[in-house]
């Protein structure tokens, strides 16, 4: 828009740069040069009795010197486009009030104003002065529209329908509020001076959206990506430790300002420490794509647990044609798992494991590192990558006895339904074998798994499974047997029917 506005400047140019004579001071014309003639609009002009040349003129009214022998175009189009209105005001002003060329004005200010309509921009006269409104439109969302106040800050307005609606009004400021809340967080918009009377509220002026940037510049710089992983991951634990929800995460409100994440839009977020939120049952639109599946028929029901499915969906999205997406595959599987019990509870667990999953260690602390999550019953991506290695390599059962995991089947249930699958018959061919020769105990240790995966899924297949394991280790052991028994007494009907 900057650039567009210097075409007016050349046209200015075809107008007021002209071949002028020096007259001398007996009268006589002197030599002739080309320059701005500006200044004869101004001595025939009422303006001409205020200002002492046409210099002091644009210096008090555009705050820019004035070079009558350098064209409009050479000494402003690389100006800010603040002064840039300001110079465009002096010029009109000077024209209006003028009697040089009387003829031509009202073409000269038709045609301006009808140009800078393109931008968005307006002329506004009063008591004789033209001034370029700088409030012009740049974007609108559903309910509000976004205007430039000047060159750092822009104006977020309720939009003039919506204005009389008390509950609309009460959603702005509620936005302005929240954002408020998060002043300190380098991540989170900044914003100040809500007007109650005018709705409006100011902010910071950032570059571009995400969305607006993969547009036309896909990631691919791992770097790039993990930056803005990381402070997108950072950004939203500051949100979530103000007790607040966001709800509406996607590209469009992921800002990015000198080349760092700024979260916005929070308009749809929910205070839990106040225990209030702005109701609806529409989702935003174009977002779909990163809402957690429980919010597309009940948008109240969103809550942390849906922001972190918002932002496994959008790491995915701005990470999937990078290296980087293979090696977060595990925390975007984890963070969009439909399954809502197994996603993250906390935006500190994806930030632990985002980092481990890009960490380079050795070999030797990487297997002490899955050992160690084995035994917590923890899962990461090493350690889901760990299972399915033994599980191909038929190794799984044996580990499980070496390590006596046997906590395993917590490690277990987090992984997906089919891989869950795969496992449990991994270990129904091999666990008899891994027990050992008279070591009769080892019966139990799979016994003990067996019984918890019943018990802690729904997924009848697993079950069966599961259930073969369990009925198998109770020929041998005496308290897989009662773990059979109790299967069979309490939990046969409520778990799967008349399958065993």
């Amino acid at each position: 828009m900057e650039s567009g506005i210097n075409k007016l400047f050349e046209y200015y140019d075809s107008i007021f740069f002209e071949e002028k004579v020096e007259i001398e001071q007996n009268g006589r014309m002197g030599m002739h040069y080309d320059g701005l003639n500006l200044d004869i609009y101004l001595e025939n002009s009422v303006l001409d009795i205020d200002y002492l040349s046409i210099e002091d003129y644009f210096e008090t009214n555009a705050n820019v010197k004035y070079n009558e022998t350098n064209s409009l175009f050479n000494q402003y189009s690389n100006q800010s486009i603040e002064i840039k209105q300001k110079v465009i005001g002096a010029i009109l002003t000077v024209v209006r009030s003028s009697t040089y060329r009387e003829e031509m004005k009202e073409t000269i200010i038709k045609k301006s104003s009808s140009f800078l309509g393109r931008f968005g921009l307006e002329l506004e006269e009063k008591d004789g002065i033209i001034i370029v409104k700088n409030d012009y439109k740049l974007f609108e969302g559903s309910y509000c529209e976004v205007f430039r106040y000047n060159e750092q800050i822009y104006r977020k307005q309720l939009k003039q329908v919506y204005r009389s609606d008390v509950n609309w009004k009460k959603r702005f400021k509620y936005e302005y509020e929240n954002m408020l809340k998060l002043a300190n967080s380098p991540y989170v918009l900044k914003v100040f001076n809500y007007d109650e009377n005018n709705d409006f509220y100011l902010m910071e002026k950032c570059d571009y959206n995400i969305n607006d940037y993969l547009e036309n510049n896909p990631f691919k710089d791992d770097k790039l990506i993990l930056q803005v992983v990381k402070e997108l991951l950072l950004g939203m634990k500051d949100v979530h430790e103000a007790g607040i929800i966001h709800r509406d995460l996607h590209l469009g409100n992921i800002l990015i300002k000198d080349g760092h994440v700024v979260l916005s839009d929070f308009g749809l977020s929910k205070d839990t420490m106040l225990n209030h939120s702005l109701k609806s049952t529409s989702t935003p639109k174009n977002s779909h794509f990163f809402i957690d599946p429980i919010g597309l028929h009940d948008f109240t029901a969103l809550d942390k647990l849906s922001d972190i499915y918002s932002i496994g969906k959008i790491i995915d999205f701005i990470a999937d044609e990078s290296d980087l997406n293979k090696k977060l595959s595990f925390v975007i599987s984890k963070a969009t798992e439909r399954d809502r019990n197994k996603r993250y509870t906390s935006v500190d667990e994806m930030i632990n494991d985002v980092d481990s999953a890009v960490k380079e260690i050795s070999y030797e602390e990487k297997t002490k590192n899955i050992a160690k999550n084995l035994k917590q019953g923890k899962i990461s991506s090493d350690v889901e990558k760990y299972v399915m290695e033994l599980m191909k390599k038929e190794k799984l059962s044996d580990y499980i006895v070496r390590n006596q995991l046997f906590i395993f089947w917590k490690v277990l249930i987090q992984f997906s339904e089919i891989d869950q699958i795969s496992l449990l018959s991994e270990i129904d061919r091999t666990y008899s074998e891994a027990t050992g020769y008279g070591h009769f105990e080892n019966y139990d240790l799979f016994a003990s798994i067996a019984y918890n995966v019943i018990r802690n899924s729904d997924n009848i297949k697993i079950q069966k499974i599961a259930y073969s394991i369990l009925e198998g280790c109770a020929d041998y052991r005496y308290n897989a047997s009662n773990y059979l028994n109790e299967i069979n007494t309490y939990y046969a009907d409520k778990l799967f029917g008349k399958l065993i």
